[in-house]
């Protein structure tokens, strides 16, 4: 029998275990938007290995086989422009799910229309704009980003009403976007839902602290249920292992130690017990070096491929010491030559800034990893600046 256990990041697992409270509620809010009675939908977040864009491929399944127009994505760091690009193949995507070209009218030709004047700021040479001869000027071509998502949204969430549906967008790695950007999201997405109309988002993301504008919070509130993905307990993370394998209770317990219930750790061990010895689980020494070999290279050593060495040198800093001035003393820098070694970091998804500013892995168990892979901090050489030629 092959592997029951999936431990490649974002892999579908065979049995969703302890997030059935998430698929109900994604449910309802389908249910909802159907009969024209919005209501929250889920912004979820946590930690790398909880789950989160498993969760997102579970309401993605739901609501295809409901005959939603769906619009999986994931986030990527961009300026206004690039966001308007990748928003622009968004929007087009969920349009031609809902109609075929050929068959455009009425509400549909005007969310077509909206959709040309939001991708005008591209330029003719563009191949978004290629051949895309609709535009509603005066609409979603402003260049004010808010406004301009709100006109598309409004219109394609017409679109979908004309035809009976609803569209959802599954968006991952929601942290990438900037304040603006999810600014202009939530703002469009507040006049759907005052309109009733059957369009609406559901995201997940690493936890951050400037996720929305103070203004923008109080709209965001009332469309989402902030949600934090937490680790599993110790009956969950029994019930997923056991689906696959006998565990004895001693066995149970000690593998919830060694996981801390993060299902992506859980599903890691599950993998390597089975390699080992198939659907009966033996645990030992030697099974605690074959998943710690296991985790630290699959789970966390792929997590620092893209690492400088600089970088390297900042994540070991933080696991003695979180607080900027401190991780800086310790790499024998300035807080300010290390500003940009940090937001490098954060870009790249593996530190996160809590909300006193001190910086936390966005990985369970990384700072253990951390000290086994690197023993002691070796601060690297400063590069010397050039100076400045003075004549």
């Amino acid at each position: 029998m092959e592997n029951p256990f999936t431990p490649d990041a974002g892999a579908q697992p065979g049995m969703l275990v302890g997030r059935e409270g998430y698929r109900t509620a994604f449910t309802t809010l389908l249910d909802g938007l159907e009969r024209g009675h919005p209501r929250q939908s889920q912004w979820v977040t946590g930690l790398r290995g909880m789950g989160k864009t498993v969760l997102l491929r579970e309401f993605a399944q739901i609501a295809r086989r409901r005959r939603w127009t769906v619009v999986d994505t994931g986030a990527v760091r961009r300026d206004d422009l690039g966001f308007r690009r990748q928003f622009t193949f968004e929007f087009r995507s969920a349009l031609f799910s809902l109609a075929p070209r050929s068959r455009w009218s009425g509400e549909t030709e005007a969310a077509a229309r909206a959709l040309g004047s939001f991708a005008s700021p591209l330029g003719e040479n563009s191949p978004l704009t290629a051949h895309w001869d609709l535009t509603a000027p005066g609409s979603a071509d402003t260049g004010d980003l808010a406004a301009d998502v709100t006109a598309v949204l409004l219109a394609l969430g017409e679109a979908a009403h004309e035809h009976r549906t609803g569209v959802v967008f599954v968006v991952d790695e929601m942290h990438h976007l900037t304040v603006r950007q999810l600014g202009a999201l939530v703002d469009g997405l507040h006049r759907t839902y005052l309109r009733e109309l059957p369009i609406t988002l559901v995201g997940a993301g690493i936890p951050r602290s400037d996720a929305l504008m103070p203004e923008t919070q109080v709209r965001a509130k009332r469309l989402f249920d902030f949600v934090e993905l937490e680790a599993l307990s110790s009956a969950e993370t029994a019930d997923l292992l056991r689906t696959h394998q006998e565990w004895d209770d001693d066995a149970i317990a000690w593998a919830v130690e060694r996981t801390g219930g993060v299902p992506a750790l859980v599903q890691s061990l599950g993998y390597v017990l089975w390699q080992r010895a198939g659907a009966s689980a033996v645990v030992g020494a030697a099974a605690e070096t074959a998943y710690v070999e296991h985790v630290d290279h699959r789970y966390f050593g792929a997590m620092l491929a893209r690492a400088t060495e600089l970088e390297l040198a900042y994540l070991r800093a933080v696991v003695d010491a979180t607080e900027e001035t401190e991780t800086a003393r310790l790499l024998e820098r300035t807080a300010h030559r290390c500003h940009s070694t940090r937001s490098d970091l954060v870009d790249k998804g593996m530190i996160y800034l809590r909300d006193d500013g001190t910086a936390a892995f966005t990985a369970p168990a990384f700072a253990d990893y951390l000290t086994r892979a690197m023993p002691t901090l070796v601060v690297p050489a400063q590069k010397s600046r050039r100076r400045r030629y003075d004549p």
